[in-house]
């Protein structure tokens, strides 16, 4: 009988809780800005991985 009651508060407890997620108002909106990623400038490349891309070049490696 327990585990019944145990069983049955559990899920009650998920149901209650989606439903307070599905009625929340601010699901229906989205944020106009939010579908463009932002442009972030890549970093200079620092003296060590100039130095690493030019012993790359100098033996053919790709990487």
């Amino acid at each position: 009988m327990i585990d019944y009651i145990a069983l049955g508060l559990t899920h009650a407890l998920i149901m209650l809780a989606l439903f307070r997620v599905l009625v929340r108002p601010d699901l229906d909106r989205e944020d106009p800005l939010a579908d463009e990623p932002e442009t972030v400038p890549a970093p200079p490349p620092s003296p060590r991985d100039k130095r690493r891309a030019r012993r790359a070049g100098r033996r053919g490696d790709d990487a």
